[in-house]
This record gives structure tokens, C-alpha cells and sequence, in this order.
């Protein structure tokens, strides 16, 4: 009879999945070494299980399934003990990177990006998040979320490209295109308006650097995926007069507008000022009505709804 391996895997990673491998002789059990794998995990001994899953890396005989499994154990172990009380922040980050070089994970990005957020690493910790958005989009469906923990990291990584001192590097989905925020439709969770740090110069409709490179983003999104129609929404911080920066969030607005349709956007494109009556909630960390808060007021939002 062939040996069976099985294990239930932490729900920190993937929920209550029984993960279970029935290999032939034909398969795994050709692997030499097999039964040592089997052994260490069943002591729990990642030490030498990462050992051997170096080892198998390189040996024909050992099958995909095998290593995807053991992996999949590496991963869990690295993500538990990263994630203990008394553990360092250098100790975390470097155990979370760990169980992402064995296996891609939306948590584990998303515990990067909370660490990265606390030590005020915004622009890493916006990578993270988008990173966690693209895998909960198109990884491994069986890793579960709550609809609460994708609108959180989704919430977290808008906020933290907001902060971030430059322009963010948007991550890539597996098809080329531009992932993170820009993902509206996430396992059901529908993001109702995608907001961007298109910022400008002080009291101008003229973008400064990063607005620019933002705005550079958004028509190419645009255009890449063959939208009809997209709405823009201008947003500004509570400083000034109501009437004010009435005017000036929906000449921002149409400011962006006019740049998309001189770069290419052939859709129709609506327009709307919010002024100071949307500002957004301050996120875990940030003081309320501090200069960090209505960094992440002053933006501008779309829908293509």
C-alpha cells in the first residue's frame, strides 16, 4: 500500500483545507527521499524538512505534487512563527519572506504591508498590500478571506500609496496588467470608487511629479482595458473654504479629464466635485485631522460604473 500523506494546514493560511496527497509508485514514492520527507513532517521538524526541500529541487524523480506539498508545510511553519508575540519586527519581515519564497500567500503580504505600515514605510507597505490584492484576485482560491479582511487590505493599500513619499511601482497581475488598487472586483467585494494620490501643485489644477506619474497610470489602465466611460471624482482636505475647494475638486477633476482625453482615452468622461465633504476616515495609526490624514483626503477617485 502506498503511504498517504495528509495535513490540516493552520486557518491563519488557508482556512480548515485538508490537504491530502495519494501517491503511486509510479509518482513521489520513486523520490528517495520520500520517507525522510514524510518523517519530518510528521515530527514537525522544519529544520530538516527545509533541508529537503532543497535537496528534491534538483532531483527528477520527485514530482511536482511532493515538493508543492512540502512547500506548502515550510510555508505554514515560517508564517506561525513569524506571526508570535515576542517575535522582532526584523525577525517577522525576514520569517514572511520566507513563507512567501515557499509559497505565494494574500496574508503574508498583508502582514508585510502592516509591518511596513507601522514602522511608516508607506511605499513598501502599499507594494505588500497590492501584492496581497493581486493573489487574493488570481492565487490560489482555496486560501480563504473574509469580505471585511479584503476590504481592509484593499483600504490600507490606498492609503498607504497616499503617504508614500513618491510614485509606488503598481504590481503586475499574471496577464500584464496593472493589479493592485486598480482591481475592482475582488472575491465578490466590489470597490466602489478606486482612489489615487493624483496629486497637484498647491492650490493649481497643474499635477506635481507623482500626480503625473499617476494620471500617466490611469490612461494607460484606461485604455489597456477598453473602458467606454469612467467618472472622476476630485477630492480636497478641510483647509480653505467650502466654496473653494468646491471649485478647486472639480477643476482638479476636470483637469485629469482633459488629460486623459489628450492621451489617448476615447471613452466619455464625467466630472464631479467633492470638495471637503467626503474626507475619508484616518486609518489604523494615523491621527485624525493630522497633516498624514488629509494627505490621503486629497485625491482623486474614478469609477468606470
Amino acid at each position: 500500500m502506498p503511504r498517504t500523506l495528509s495535513s490540516r494546514l493552520s486557518p491563519a493560511l488557508t482556512g480548515s483545507v485538508v490537504l491530502t496527497l495519494c501517491l503511486g509508485a509510479g509518482g513521489a514514492l520513486a523520490c528517495p527521499q520520500y520517507d525522510a520527507i514524510v518523517d519530518a513532517v510528521d515530527a514537525n521538524d522544519a529544520a530538516v524538512a527545509a533541508e529537503l526541500y532543497e535537496a528534491i529541487a534538483v532531483v527528477p524523480d520527485c514530482d511536482d505534487a511532493l515538493r508543492e506539498w512540502l512547500g506548502d508545510y515550510l510555508a505554514r511553519d515560517s508564517f506561525l512563527h513569524a506571526m508570535g508575540g515576542d517575535v522582532s519586527p526584523e525577525n517577522r519581515r525576514a520569517g514572511l519572506t520566507r513563507a512567501l519564497g515557499y509559497e505565494k500567500h494574500w496574508r503574508s503580504y498583508a502582514e508585510l504591508g502592516r509591518l511596513e505600515w507601522s514602522e511608516r514605510k508607506y511605499g513598501s507597505a502599499a507594494v505588500n498590500f497590492q501584492l496581497a490584492i493581486n493573489e487574493l484576485v488570481e492565487g490560489d482560491p482555496t486560501h480563504p478571506a473574509e469580505t471585511s479582511e479584503i476590504e481592509e487590505v484593499y483600504q490600507m493599500a490606498s492609503a498607504a500609496l497616499a503617504l508614500a513619499d513618491g510614485t509606488v511601482d503598481m504590481p503586475r497581475t499574471r496577464s500584464g496588467q496593472i493589479g493592485g488598487v486598480f482591481a475592482t472586483s475582488i472575491r465578490g467585494f466590489s470597490v466602489e470608487e478606486v482612489e489615487l494620490p493624483i496629486t497637484f501643485r498647491f492650490g493649481s489644477t497643474e499635477f506635481d511629479e507623482r500626480g503625473a506619474d499617476y494620471a500617466a497610470m490611469l490612461a494607460d489602465h484606461l485604455r489597456a482595458t477598453g473602458q467606454a466611460h469612467v467618472t472622476l471624482g476630485g477630492h480636497t482636505d478641510p483647509v480653505g473654504s467650502d466654496a473653494f475647494n468646491q471649485e478647486l475638486s472639480l477643476a482638479r477633476a476636470d483637469a485629469l479629464g482633459a488629460y486623459l482625453k489628450s492621451h489617448g482615452f476615447p471613452g466619455d468622461i464625467a466630472t464631479v466635485g467633492y470638495g471637503e465633504t467626503r474626507l475619508p476616515p484616518a486609518p489604523p495609526g494615523v491621527e485624525e485631522g493630522s497633516d498624514e490624514h488629509f494627505r490621503i483626503a486629497r485625491r482623486v477617485v474614478f469609477t468606470t460604473r
